[in-house]
């Protein structure tokens, strides 16, 4: 067995029963921001040409800012129950969205982070979108009735909580941007005065569009929109942090930025393609050794709760977690060990079931299509809205550089090298100069996924063609 297999399994068996970091020592708080549907390229302190992003580039700027950070799934709901609860979709049980018909919740027995940061003494707040299931299981002490797109409320309510006490708190502040506004029309923008904020007028036919869309006036309205909402939450993160400061509380206070995965374009939300999981991941704490570094290590959202349990020295010992503190390696911008990451969907609503598993590495990425017979569903967020509608009326037959076919029909094993091919379009998993490879990282893939109890795994195998087929 390897010492990466080791190491991952390693990571999968994890039990947070005491924590030595030096950082962890005192009662510390948490503040956890969220923005909603947003790749990690969309950002000035990404490398953006365009986009206004103020406010978390400075913070990035004061702070460590993740070039590979990854979400594990691409669907609103799962991916805000792996945050919550440091376990991957196929453990924690919120299988697809939580809310309406979709009926999706975590499993008995799985715990949030709000439970476990709440025994340890902790305030506990959620300002904005939740998308969780079921609320007993996020005790959480402040959640306010106000617009998740009303940035100016979002941050009064959050000096609200801050400045309510001493006990130290957690508190998660949940934009709604850059999700689309709606179904019709462009879909995306910002149509009302922000006060406080100059907001800019994007050009669409100077806003630069991402190589996996494909170069349409649909596409470039829907960026400008975008582009316009992304600029609007960072305005309300700032104000947010603005609280923190006249508090007086920053010094004491873990701040961590994400997306809570990609946008919701085609070839995004839904998938394990870089655009949909890829995300910006920004952390900072005070008494940095270097801040403004670009750390180098591959973090995924099963990080962020051994994470918070480690800066507030809370324990917990009830089951392995699926990730590891991130704040041994603030200050070391390529650690060791930190050179995969397993990501794993299960399904983006009850219209979209389509069990995916993922082990990522620095160049290689293998995605493992369980239903690899069955016509890909897109999310309903996906499928209703212009960009897709369009491509289907007009009979297209590209999207971007895939063909729609090759988007709809997948094979059982996807295989990329992702620094000839970042778009993730020439799969190589059959080649025969990389079939040896796509093997190894399958049973690698596997390894991991047994060490979690991967129901999944009971029928299915990614060596095995068909059910009828003996185990490889």
């Amino acid at each position: 067995m390897s010492r990466d297999l080791l190491s991952l399994l390693s990571c999968a068996a994890l039990a947070l029963t005491s924590f030595s970091s030096s950082e962890a020592a005192g009662r510390k708080n948490i503040l956890f921001m969220i923005s909603d549907n947003q790749c990690w390229f969309d950002m000035g302190c990404y490398g953006h040409p365009m986009v206004k992003t103020p406010n978390l580039d400075k913070l990035a700027a004061e702070g460590v800012r993740f070039e590979r950070g990854f979400a594990t799934t691409a669907s609103c709901g799962p991916s805000r129950a792996v945050m919550y609860t440091g376990l991957l979709t196929h453990s924690n049980g919120q299988y697809a969205h939580p809310h309406a018909e979709h009926n999706q919740q975590l499993r008995e027995g799985v715990e949030t982070v709000f439970s476990m940061l709440k025994g340890n003494g902790y305030r506990t707040a959620l300002i904005g979108k939740d998308h969780i299931k079921p609320l007993e299981r996020y005790p959480i002490d402040f959640k306010p009735k106000v617009s998740s797109r009303d940035v100016v409320a979002m941050a009064k309510a959050a000096d609200q909580f801050i400045s309510s006490g001493d006990d130290p708190f957690f508190l998660v502040i949940s934009s709604h941007d850059p999700h689309p506004t709606s179904r019709e029309g462009v879909a995306w923008g910002v149509d009302e005065a922000v006060p406080g904020l100059a907001l800019p007028d994007y050009d669409v036919k100077e806003v630069p569009v991402p190589g996996f869309l494909p170069d349409t006036m649909e596409v470039r309205e829907s960026l400008a929109g975008y582009y316009q909402q992304i600029t609007r939450m960072d305005h309300g993160m700032g104000l947010v942090i603005q609280a923190l400061e006249k508090a007086g509380k920053r010094e004491d206070t873990l701040i961590v930025f994400i997306s809570d995965h990609g946008t919701s374009k085609p070839g995004a939300m839904g998938t394990q393609y870089e655009p949909g999981l890829r995300v910006p991941f920004i952390v900072w704490r005070a008494g940095l050794k270097q801040p403004g570094s670009v750390n180098q290590g591959m973090v995924a959202f099963t990080d962020l709760t051994p994470t918070f349990l480690d800066w507030s020295g809370t324990a917990f010992d009830t089951y392995p977690l699926h990730g590891r503190s991130l704040l041994p390696i603030l200050d070391t911008p390529q650690p060791g060990g930190w050179d995969r990451v397993v990501t794993s969907h299960v399904g983006h609503d009850v219209f979209a079931h389509y069990p995916m598993r993922t082990l990522r590495e620095k160049r290689w990425k293998l995605i493992w299509n369980l239903l690899s017979g069955e016509e890909y569903p897109l999310p309903i967020d996906t499928f209703e809205r212009r960009i897709w509608s369009g491509i289907r009326e007009r009979g297209e037959t590209m999207i971007g550089p895939r063909t729609v076919d090759q988007f709809l029909h997948r094979p059982q094993l996807e295989l990329y090298d992702l620094e000839s091919d970042p778009w993730e379009v020439g799969n190589l998993a059959n080649d025969p100069e990389h079939r040896e490879r796509a093997e190894r990282m399958a049973r690698e893939l596997v390894g991991v996924l047994e060490g979690q109890n991967d129901p999944w795994l009971r029928k299915y195998h990614p060596l095995r063609a068909s059910q009828a087929d003996r185990d490889p």
